[in-house]
């Protein structure tokens, strides 16, 4: 653990960094971004969207200001995370997140956003209500396996049960191949309960891989967490 780590809530100071941030997370380490082939979008086009949905702060979903976490080093950002409690503001991240990402889109290209929606469902999982969910996690290459999306997680964990002791899980969703995320979060305590694999050619031109899993971490794992 890099001894003058700092982790905080985000501002709009860092709102490129948290763009890098869902991007990066996004390709999962290979240079497709599945929100630009779903969206039909360049990657400067996608960007544009999301500083504007940024800007706007709207909760209980992946692209909240608010739910952010950096990680600071020497007063520059080295990493980030996002996380929510599913339901809490009265509507699921799902209806949320696809409202706000079609309110931005040009009207003819809807229809087929909406087929791609369709497709991508084949590898979704059901975010239980209640439960924290962590989403779009990265840290810079040159400071990745010291520790800090593990105090990431443990601090967007905290964040969130200091506020609702009666939280009963939390969730997260990748794909398998993203080795490094995927074995973080063993390691602090989740275990695999899911795991979905498509062989749909469609869905292989969408997502960087076909498999994604479930991780969940349940009590009393949680407490432990919280002296991490």
């Amino acid at each position: 653990m890099l001894n003058d780590l700092v982790v905080r809530n985000a501002t709009p100071l860092d709102i490129n960094f948290v763009i890098e941030t869902i991007i990066e997370a996004d390709k999962s380490g290979t240079p497709m971004s599945s929100a630009c082939n779903i969206l039909n979008l360049s990657e400067e086009e996608y960007k544009g969207i999301l500083k504007d949905i940024l800007n706007e702060n709207i909760e209980g979903q992946e692209f909240s200001l608010s739910g952010f976490l950096i990680a600071e080093l020497d007063g520059k950002p080295i990493g980030a995370l996002g996380s929510w409690v599913e339901g809490a503001v009265g509507v699921s991240s799902y209806i949320l997140y696809s409202n706000i990402l079609l309110n931005y889109m040009k009207k003819e290209k809807i229809p087929g956003i909406l087929a791609k929606f369709k497709i991508t469902k084949e590898l979704s999982f059901r975010r239980d209500e209640g439960a924290i969910q962590l989403e779009f996690g990265y840290v810079k290459e040159e400071f990745r396996r010291k520790g800090v999306y593990l105090k990431l997680m443990a601090e967007s964990v905290k964040k969130h049960y200091q506020q609702d002791k009666q939280i009963p899980k939390v969730q997260g969703i990748c794909f398998r191949n993203n080795f490094k995320s995927l074995n973080a979060s063993l390691k602090l305590g989740f275990e695999l309960v899911e795991s979905k694999v498509s062989q749909n050619e469609e869905l292989k031109k969408i997502f960087p891989y076909n498999e994604k899993v479930l991780i969940e971490m349940y009590q009393p794992k949680m407490n432990e967490v919280l002296t991490y």
